[in-house]
């Protein structure tokens, strides 16, 4: 008895549901998601477009691999501490990712879930971590397996004043004597755009160094 017929039909039947499950069937739930108008506390429509400041920092996110050890989604209570954490004030669905492209929910969280962490963090915090993340880990290596994102930055003469965009790090992180530690402009991008809501400019509470030159300003991070 010849079963090819057969065996062609029951493998073609098999690839058509699961296209028609993993692909038509969320195409056709959510394929067609339009920002909504919110109640509270006041009426607007979420979610923004993105501007481009974020849509750069999207992209460095992206280039930096980011999405292998972080997450960008809240999860529910019954799943998690997230909302416990202060990581967000409800879980996250899918009108928060409507203008991503491409979305990048992450698989993994070697590090902490970064869906709302320009809320949490300040921009100074975000690239005091790219400069190098044992910073805001007790000065100990162990506490952190983020490597440095070193090539986001220019070491360079203090001119005749400190740039404004310095970063403020402990002396043992900090650059040779005479000169400053500068984001360049692909690394200042990173730092609002992972919120999803308006970025906050308040330090995170934690780790806090000081120094009293103009230069070296108060850092406060996590």
């Amino acid at each position: 008895m010849n079963n090819g017929p057969m065996l062609f039909l029951g493998l073609f039947a098999s690839m058509a549901i699961s296209w028609v499950t993993f692909v038509l069937g969320p195409q056709a739930q959510m394929g067609n998601l339009q920002p909504a108008k919110t109640v509270a506390p006041l009426p607007a429509v979420y979610p923004n477009t993105t501007p481009g400041l974020a849509r750069q920092g999207a992209e460095v996110y992206r280039a930096s691999g980011c999405a292998y050890c972080h997450t960008e989604q809240v999860r529910p209570a019954e799943l998690g501490s997230d909302l416990a954490r202060g990581w967000g004030i409800r879980r996250s669905v899918a009108h928060d990712y409507i203008f991503d492209q491409p979305v990048m929910p992450g698989a993994q969280r070697v590090g902490p879930d970064l869906a709302n962490a320009g809320l949490r963090m300040s921009s100074m915090a975000v690239l005091v971590r790219l400069w190098d993340a044992r910073i805001v880990n007790h000065l100990d290596a162990a506490h952190s397996l983020m490597p440095p994102y070193r090539y986001l930055f220019d070491v360079r003469k203090v001119g005749r004043t400190p740039s404004p965009d310095a970063l403020v790090v402990p002396p043992e992180f900090a650059a040779p004597q005479g000169y400053e530690i500068v984001p360049r402009p692909p690394a200042r991008a990173p730092a609002p755009v992972r919120s999803r809501n308006r970025p906050s400019r308040r330090p995170v509470p934690g780790l806090r160094w000081t120094q009293s030159t103009l230069a070296n300003r108060q850092c406060n991070a996590r």
